[in-house]
């Protein structure tokens, strides 16, 4: 900086500009110095190239060129060294962003363990928010930004011919969606449908000439050009270490099912069977990709009917939404963002724990990920096409996983919001028509489900209904208090409390590492001042759309317990990853700006290399160590008890001699089977119904929960032939007993002494 430009300074200075410790020692004082303005660091539009001017910004101000607060070789010769003493200046900008992530970190650490004082970490929060805010403001960060288009945004447009092919093929498709089956003239009608919408709409030359021209302007000179660089290096290195989080252990984490497995197993197996429906009404009603997707898996793969099935298709929509969260932060900081983004929430304990758990809850983000990128990436470069395909994906996002429904809300509010920039000026008409197109193209990818909406109203919305509405109990309190204490606990999920379903997650620990939660704050308060300096609606609704994805989970007004819910908010995960890739992503250009070239680069590099290590450090102790054990402890060992019955019914006895003895609040007694092989088998027997088997001839095995005197009487008293085993869990209160019943021989056998 120019020293004239500064103010008016202490004699100690000599007119220069202050340093930190002339600062601190001011603020000691009472008479804090002004720090002087810094030019805005906005990185340029083509961010492949360091040296390119920078960009002006979507306000028409034109971003001035930052000088430097040291030359472009900072290191001494050895001549000047011996003739002056060597003076390292280092000031305000030079420290700024480490010092808020170093608050920041020491403030979460003590939040995640519950150490010391709340009040404390809050304050160092506090301090490290505004220090983040004041580096923004003054223009210390070099965020990258990609070019926006200048070309002119007109209204929608359509192809008349199309729209009413579409029109007539959706009447089509809602008349063959009856009976909640999918038909073959259901999906024929459907894709139809699907196809003519997205023409009708989409901008450009689609006629079969321009394609056949373009093909043989192809053909005439066919050129592939690939090429692989350090980048595309990198981001094949993230992706696979991402999939080995993913896959890694994935029989074994997490180990047992729970009753959800079981009945979306038997919807498996009903799809297998022919089945096809479009909403599946077992146990409260569930869309039906998942159920697809595992139906695949068994044909493709092979795994049968079993808990990895149902796994190895929840971790890959994990693994694919990867892709997508990595575009939709290049959009919004460059693809250092994007990159940042992918790898944090790669090995991410959050998503990995939903991902891997077996149930629907990733299908979540990954259409909530592909959404927000072609909103972003359509009103960025003016792109009706674009928005288009937001409203394919969100319109089939809403056949993946009930919580999709907040999915529409936040594209709706995202386009809003750029309505009321300065960037939609003269352009608002026009934005809004497309964003009716995107709706009419969800509409139309949603229609089957519309259908069944229309046939089965209290299936459809039951599970709505009874979280948001009085439908399975009256609402506890003021809805005006419930909501907004929801929504208070929702946010604070990220560094506090991630609920209490142990299933989902770790119960009452934050849903972020203390290394994530803090870069995500900081993040945030960086966020929202660049919202404010570059008046961006980008900024502001990547802020906005954290609590609106969270939704599903804060209005379970009538069950607030079950908010927080990892799986309910899993959209979040989207926007919360990219919000913290932000500081971390910004250390390389930050350090090179303000400490002087390439060699200060590559030690930020390497800073930013230790920190997503250790993250991954703490995220896979999350996942494979505690997380597993504390499932381990909570679930019912029913696995140990499938394999006993799959041995017996292999060696002397049979499946249909096999039983498992009812007792409340033990274990699901179909999981058992499935794991046996039998998945349609339920082998509960209550104590009661012993006497129905009396007169079995063949071998018959019992198990039963220890605690079940009444079961264990009856046995004895049935079967007096019988011995009695005992399983021993090495986890406390897993144990089960085995009683063996051999074959009548019609010889009397002498009763072993039981236990």
């Amino acid at each position: 900086m120019n020293p004239a430009e500064g103010p008016n300074l202490p004699p100690s200075t000599g007119g220069a500009e202050p340093s930190v410790l002339d600062w601190l020692l001011s603020l000691l004082r009472g008479k804090p110095i002004p720090i002087p303005g810094t030019a805005r660091a906005d990185l340029p539009v083509d961010e492949t190239s360091t040296q390119a001017p920078l960009a002006a910004t979507d306000a028409g101000v034109p971003a001035p060129t930052p000088s430097r607060t040291t030359p472009p070789d900072w290191r001494p010769s050895l001549a000047a060294a011996t003739l002056a003493p060597i003076e390292l200046r280092v000031r305000a900008p030079h420290l700024r962003l480490p010092v808020a992530l170093l608050l920041a970190f020491v403030a979460q650490y003590g939040l995640e363990r519950r150490s010391g004082s709340i009040v404390f970490s809050l304050i160092l929060y506090a301090l490290a928010a505004g220090i983040a805010g004041w580096a923004v403001w003054a223009g210390d960060i070099p965020f990258a930004r990609l070019s926006s288009s200048t070309a002119e945004i007109r209204p929608l447009s359509l192809r008349p011919v199309l729209l009413a092919l579409a029109a007539i093929l959706s009447v089509l498709t809602l008349l063959a969606s009856g009976d909640d089956t999918f038909k073959t003239s259901t999906l024929v009608f459907w894709f139809g449908a699907i196809v003519c919408i997205m023409l009708a709409f989409w901008e450009g030359d689609i006629s079969i000439g321009a394609l056949r021209a373009r093909v043989r302007a192809w053909l005439s000179a066919p050129n592939i050009h690939v090429t692989f660089d350090a980048w595309a290096l990198g981001f094949v290195a993230v992706f696979a270490v991402s999939a080995w989080f993913r896959f890694a252990s994935l029989s074994s984490v997490p180990p047992e099912m729970v009753s959800d497995h079981a009945e979306k197993l038997l919807d498996v197996v009903d799809v297998l069977n022919g089945k096809y429906s479009i909403f599946f009404p077992r146990n409260t009603g569930r869309e039906a990709i998942q159920f697809y997707l595992a139906a695949a898996t068994v044909q493709l793969l092979g795994t049968g009917v079993s808990y990895l099935t149902l796994k190895i298709g929840t971790a890959l929509a994990g693994l694919l939404t990867l892709p997508f969260l990595y575009l939709f932060g290049k959009e919004v900081g460059g693809r250092k963002v994007g990159l940042v983004a992918m790898a944090l929430a790669g090995f991410a304990y959050w998503p990995n724990v939903i991902s891997r758990v077996g149930l629907r809850f990733p299908l979540y983000p990954l259409f909530v990920a592909p959404a927000l990128y072609f909103l972003a990436r359509g009103l960025r470069r003016r792109s009706r096409n674009d928005l288009l395909w937001c409203g394919f994906f969100v319109g089939l996002g809403l056949h993946g996983y009930t919580p999709a429904r907040a999915i529409p809300i936040a594209i709706a509010v995202g386009v809003g919001m750029y309505m009321l920039y300065r960037a939609a000026r003269g352009r608002r008409w026009a934005a809004f028509t497309w964003l009716l197109g995107a709706g009419v193209v969800g509409l139309v990818v949603l229609l089957p489900l519309v259908r069944v909406a229309i046939d089965m109203p209290d299936i459809f919305l039951f599970r709505t209904l009874t979280r948001i509405g009085t439908a399975e109990r009256p609402l506890p309190g003021s809805v005006i208090v419930i909501f907004f204490s929801n929504l208070w606990n929702a946010l604070r999920m990220v560094a506090w409390d991630n609920g209490e379903v142990w299933v989902n997650s770790i119960p009452h620990r934050p849903a972020l590492d203390w290394i994530s939660a803090a870069l995500f704050h900081v993040g945030a308060a960086m966020l929202i001042v660049r919202a404010v300096r570059r008046r961006d609606w980008l900024d502001a609704f990547v802020l906005v759309s954290i609590p609106i994805l969270m939704l599903p989970s804060i209005l379970s007004l009538a069950f607030p317990s079950e908010n927080p819910a990892t799986n309910r908010a899993a959209g979040a995960i989207v926007p919360i990853f990219v919000v913290a890739a932000l500081p971390l992503s910004a250390l390389p250009g930050w350090a090179a700006q303000w400490w002087g070239g390439a060699r200060a680069r590559w030690t930020a590099a390497g800073a930013l290399l230790v920190i997503v290590i250790a993250a991954a450090a703490l995220n896979y102790r999350l996942v494979f160590v505690e997380y597993a054990d504390q499932y381990r402890k909570s679930a019912w060992n029913t696995s140990v008890m499938g394999e006993v019955i799959q041995g017996f019914a292999e060696s002397v006895g049979s499946y249909d001699t096999a039983h498992v003895v009812a007792y409340p609040y033990w274990v699901d007694t179909r999981m058992p089977a499935i794991v046996a092989g039998r998945p349609t088998v339920d082998y509960a027997i209550w104590p009661k119904d012993l006497d129905t088997l009396a007169g079995e001839q063949r071998a018959q095995l019992f198990i039963l929960n220890p605690k079940d005197a009444d079961g264990i009487g009856r046995l004895k008293q049935l079967f007096p032939s019988g011995t009695f085993s005992r399983y021993t869990s090495a986890l406390e209160g897993k144990d089960f007993l085995i009683y063996s019943v051999p074959a009548k021989t019609g010889i009397e056998v002498s009763p072993t002494p039981q236990p």
